[in-house]
């Protein structure tokens, strides 16, 4: 008798144990922020702020609410003469990252011409200035880390293995290390490799203190 009820203990243990557990997982925030975009005839000449083309766009999550002034520019990508497609990215307290894209009009940046030099001063006088040597490899933004990737986008066979982090080319922090902050690298989004079509990943890296890289997109195509 006394076995039976020592049974009938563990088993109710269990049942309210997976109850807990369901409850925690359900819980947990998986849903990524929505990113608004209005409709706006955007004009951007390459080399301008980006303040420009956050003109109409606005992001909400259910849980940490507007998010409108965390939206960022991923890229832009030219597709044609005088057009461009810029993606935007933001990302919520828990790390899930929302996207959205647009076309816009789009100009390269105009060269400028040589100036002239003085005709009284010949050239090999003119005052040179020093220009300060840019810093060797990936440089992290202050305290938040930074990830690069080697390619923005990659392709693979149907029914082929992709390794996710052979397309990351570094990792940089103020504090930690590479080694370290390589087994701290984050991918988010799906992918099949037995289903043709086009998968968009985002790549980040967060510190021991918690700060987090801004998102990286790379996109897959199972061919």
């Amino acid at each position: 008798m006394r076995q039976r009820l020592l049974v009938l203990v563990l088993a109710a243990g269990c049942i309210a144990l997976g109850v807990i557990a369901f409850f925690v997982r359900i819980g947990q925030d998986r849903t990524p922020p929505g990113i608004t975009l209005k409709k706006e005839e955007i004009t951007y000449t390459e080399g301008e702020d980006y303040e420009i083309l956050l003109k109409g766009v606005s992001a909400k999550d259910n849980v940490d609410g507007d998010l409108s002034d965390q939206v960022f520019v991923d890229r832009i990508v030219p597709v044609g003469e005088n057009s461009a497609v810029v993606y935007y990215g933001v990302m919520d307290k828990r790390n899930n990252v929302g996207t959205a894209k647009r076309k816009i009009t789009y100009h390269p940046a105009v060269k400028e011409e040589e100036a002239e030099q003085p005709e009284d001063v010949p050239v090999e006088e003119q005052p040179s200035e020093e220009v300060p040597p840019e810093p060797e490899g990936l440089q992290p933004n202050g305290n938040i880390p930074a990830i690069a990737l080697n390619t923005d986008q990659a392709a693979i066979p149907i029914g082929t293995e992709f390794d996710v982090l052979s397309v990351v080319q570094d990792v940089a922090d103020d504090i930690d290390g590479r080694d370290s902050l390589y087994q701290r690298i984050s991918v988010d989004g799906w992918y099949d490799v037995n289903t043709p079509g086009a998968y968009e990943l985002y790549y980040y890296v967060t510190d021991s203190e918690g700060n987090v890289s801004e998102p990286k997109t790379l996109i897959l195509t199972v061919q």
